[in-house]
């Protein structure tokens, strides 16, 4: 999301300052922020994927935070400064405070199915896209004077909108601005923090619906196009063109792991919450996420969007229950060290715990930020897809071990597997 100044007509950016009180750096110079955020959210994205700023700045110039002692290669002298510095973004949860009204009645909706049709020129797939992609103000209070700036896709004739949770996080009221200009007022249907999916509802009726396609079906190289609203509504309905760059690209997000399309068709701020079509113009992804760089560094092209196989789901829920029920957590995020950092540091190789989420079994199991996993279900855990294939198959209820080294002493841990949507309380 973008923010957008009705007094000046120009892009605004609001000062904000950090937790320290110190200024803050500006929306733009963050590293994957869901594209983007509005003033009063901006320490959080800057702060929630730090990891990946770290990741590109200790490639080329080492670390610099102060209060922290380094060793002549430009590493922290402690492993657990080093460790915090790459994974302390992921244990940085902020809560999402959405206070859209909400709908009578969250209705019925079956998304638009695309079909097997022929591959079109990117100008038709303009012709074909652009009257489904909305734009999206979001308001603070009741001041009209600047508000935050989305993007949307319609998916239903009846005025069903699908957007970014992040778009309206912080919002007490929400417009949908329609291809031709018109604008109405949105109540929201349910969002999901974890999947950044929202559903609003407008009082429209006859809007062009797009069609969507099962992201499953997506191959690296197949040509995508995004259609949005970057920056600011002077450049509203804007289309940029790129290919799958990868599939299933793992990015932590506001304490939770999202599986993501990677594209390097250009996403900026106030693309959020767009459509990524493929070439039959049929939406395969919603654009959450870039990724750019703090220092300086030259990043293009690097994109991702929400799979629409996931955005089904999570949209199925949301008009079934008003939010997503059923899914399974373990209740830790986890980054994998690597075998040169565990030799360099003396520690083993295996899963830094970044975040233990409030209310799972594993805080009252007495797991900790900073714990290191060896071992899951006592086979060797090296990469994130260890967890994943040890907790595939296994319900809500059922326990996995881990073999957990703190401190130089290693213990063993079951940790019972619950619903997300359970935990916290």
């Amino acid at each position: 999301m973008s923010w957008y100044n009705n007094n000046t007509s120009g892009w605004y950016k609001p000062n904000v300052c950090t937790q320290a009180g110190q200024a803050a750096p500006a929306p733009q110079t963050g590293a994957v922020p869901p594209a983007a955020k509005k003033n009063t959210r901006v320490v959080a994205v800057i702060i929630c994927l730090c990891v990946l700023i770290a990741g590109i700045w200790l490639v080329a110039a080492g670390f610099g935070a102060e209060n922290i002692s380094y060793n002549e290669d430009g590493r922290p002298t402690d492993w657990h400064d080093y460790m915090d510095s790459i994974y302390d973004s992921t244990s940085t949860v902020s809560a999402v405070d959405v206070k859209i009204p909400l709908a009578d009645v969250r209705g019925s909706l079956t998304l638009k199915q695309g079909g097997s049709g022929a591959a079109l020129d990117f100008s038709r797939i303009y012709e074909k896209c652009v009257p489904s992609v909305v734009g999206i103000k979001v308001f603070e209070g009741e001041n009209t004077d600047y508000y935050g700036w989305g993007s949307g896709v319609i998916a239903s004739e009846d005025g069903y909108i699908i957007t970014n949770t992040h778009v309206i996080d912080g919002g007490d009221s929400a417009t949908v601005v329609l291809y031709d200009g018109s604008e109405y007022d949105a109540k929201l249907i349910g969002f999901d923090a974890t999947s950044d999916v929202a559903l609003l509802k407008i009082d429209a009726t006859g809007l062009t619906a797009a069609e969507f396609a099962s992201s499953s079906e997506l191959k690296v190289g197949d040509s995508v196009a995004a259609i949005g609203n970057p920056l600011s509504p002077d450049l509203r309905l804007t289309m940029t063109r790129g290919i799958v760059s990868a599939l299933n690209r793992e990015i932590n997000y506001n304490g939770a792991s999202m599986s993501l399309i990677q594209t390097d068709a250009s996403i900026n701020e106030g693309n959020s919450g767009g459509p990524l079509f493929n070439d039959r113009g049929e939406v395969i992804g919603i654009t959450n996420m870039k990724m750019i760089s703090t220092f300086g560094a030259g990043i293009e092209g690097l994109g991702f969007a929400i799979p629409s196989d996931t955005v089904q789901s999570i949209v199925a829920s949301l008009i079934s229950d008003g939010k997503v029920t059923g899914r399974s957590s373990i209740g830790v995020t986890i980054g994998p060290i690597s075998e040169n950092i565990a030799k360099y540091y003396d520690i083993p190789q295996g899963l830094y715990i970044s975040y233990v989420t409030k209310g799972s079994d594993a805080e009252k199991q007495g797991l900790r930020e900073g714990d290191i996993i060896t071992k899951v279900n006592g086979e060797d855990a090296f990469t994130t897809q260890d967890v994943a294939d040890a907790k595939s198959g296994l319900e809500i209820g059922d326990s996995i071990s881990f073999t957990v080294w703190r401190d130089g002493r290693t213990f063993e841990v079951s940790v019972k597997i619950m619903d997300s949507a359970e935990m916290g309380k």
